[in-house]
Parts: structure tokens; sequence; C-alpha cells
């Protein structure tokens, strides 16, 4: 069940892929979260009688990003509650993250490059966000970054490469839709949006199989 779900939603993300190169608007609005649905299906399998509280933190933050999907792709903008519901989404990763039994200090030199990154990619996006919402947007992408750098600081401390690995294809997702809406646009940014986040959720979701 698990291999046969995996495959799907390989094939589900591929064939959202083409709907968007295509421009199959239907499709679009069916296979966006159609793909997340066969993912959160991956991370209920994992859940039993005893379900560990990382388990239910995981769930939760897969479902605040379905939501966020949605609010992303609905025709009239609502990047905002899209960002919203992501962000609520990253804060349940990070509960979920610290929950894991074993998990240990980051070391001074993660901590510190994620800051600097962090920093350094904020700036390069303040202008565009001024631009586009002003101060009020600018402080909310602010407290995004925070979070969802956050997020994979909380990863590298579970000690577990698997989430390290989502955690890392999540942000870089999330830095090429930002970049992308708020400093230039990107050739194939579908691609290089979309490919690490379903890699990134599904990883999250097989590791209550695994965790």
């Amino acid at each position: 069940m698990l291999l046969s779900l995996s495959i799907l939603t390989m094939l589900l993300g591929i064939f959202y892929l083409y709907s968007t190169e295509k421009q199959l608007a239907k499709w679009m609005y069916l296979l966006k979260p159609g793909t997340m649905v066969i993912i959160i299906l991956i991370a209920t399998l994992g859940l039993d009688e005893l379900s560990s509280t990382y388990s239910w933190w995981i769930l939760a933050g897969l479902l605040f990003s379905i939501l966020g999907d949605i609010f992303l792709m609905l025709p009239k903008d609502r990047f905002v509650y899209g960002l919203i519901s992501f962000l609520a989404g990253h804060v349940c990763y990070v509960v979920a993250f610290l929950y894991i039994p074993g998990g240990g200090e980051v070391g001074t030199w993660v901590t510190g490059a994620l800051l600097l990154i962090a920093i350094f990619y904020l700036l390069k996006l303040s202008k565009g966000v001024f631009h586009s919402g002003g101060i009020t947007l600018l402080l909310a992408v602010t407290v995004y970054v925070a979070i969802i750098t956050s997020m994979v600081w909380a990863a590298f401390y579970s000690q577990q490469l698997i989430i390290i690995a989502g955690a890392i294809l999540f942000f870089f997702s999330d830095a090429i839709l930002a970049w992308d809406r708020f400093v230039g646009k990107l050739t194939y940014r579908n691609y290089l949006v979309m490919i690490p986040y379903y890699l990134a959720q599904y990883l999250f979701a097989i590791s209550l199989h695994w965790v």
C-alpha cells in the first residue's frame, strides 16, 4: 500500500506539472491539492492508537499546507492567507521535530549559516515585498522567513537525515517562490518550486513510518 501510494504521489505530481505547462486549469485545481491528499494519506497510515506527539504535529502541518496550496492557486490573489497557512504549518513542523526522541545540539556553524542565509535572502526580498504590500507584508514575510529558518534548524536538531533533507527542500522551494514573486521571474519556476515542495512533504509524511 505504501509503495502504491508513493508511486501515485509521483504520478500525480508529474501530471500536475504537465497541466501547468499546458495551462489546463481544471486539472491544475484538481491535481495540486490532490497530490497533497495522497501524501496526507501516506502520513495517516503511519498513525496508530499509540501515535506519538510527533505524528500528530506532522499531520497538522500537512493539513495547513494543503490549505495554503488552495489559497495560493485561487484565481483571486490570496497570497497573505496562503502565507499564514504555511506559516502555521511550519510552526507545527518545528514542534514536531523538537519532540523527536534522540534530538541533540545543533552545531554553531549550522545555526550561523542558517541565520546568514535568512538575513541575506530577506534583504534581497525586502524591496520587492515592500513595493508589493508595504510594511505590513514586509513584517509578515520577515516572520515567515524566521519561522521556516527555525523549521530547518529544528530539523537539524532532530538528527534525522530524512527530516533534514525534507526541511532543506521546503526552504529551497519557498525561496524560489518568493524570488519569483518579489525579485524577478524565473525560468522553470513551477518545476523549481513544486518538485522540491512535494518531495519535502512526502519525506515528512513517510517519516511517520520510520521515526
